[in-house]
């Protein structure tokens, strides 16, 4: 038993390790164990790149998720990656200031917001 009182292991799959998701001429891929929620921010319109619908599943006998995040960002002229590492898991979010795309343009933030739901210790039955 976890200390939430849930079973630490479980039969089901493990959830994938990468996941990439579109939206607004955007494509990002990411370590869904790591990102909860993915945005970008431009002119005070937040648009959702990715936000988690489903607990993500940590591999068998694993009991967090891992320390590192490889965040890759393309489209709009945009091509990027950012390695975040955090073996004590502190970060909570991050957020990445862009240059504007074009002269006069106003800058675009990156929003990523660690804390995904976990099995374990948050299994469904």
């Amino acid at each position: 038993m976890s200390d939430t009182g849930g079973p630490i292991y479980t039969n089901l799959p493990p959830s994938p390790a990468r996941e990439c998701r579109g939206a607004a001429g955007y494509e990002a891929c990411f370590y869904p164990g790591f990102v909860r929620r993915l945005s970008v921010a431009e002119d005070g319109v937040e648009t959702p790149i990715y936000e988690q619908e489903e607990v993500f599943v940590l591999p068998p006998g694993q009991l967090l998720p891992w320390p590192s995040n490889t965040l890759e960002l393309r489209g709009n002229g945009r091509d990027l990656a950012v390695q975040l590492f955090d073996p004590e898991h502190q970060i909570d979010r991050v957020e990445i200031l862009l240059k504007p795309r074009t002269q006069g343009g106003t800058p675009e933030r990156l929003i990523m917001e660690n804390g995904p739901v976990l099995c374990p210790p948050l299994c469904p039955e």
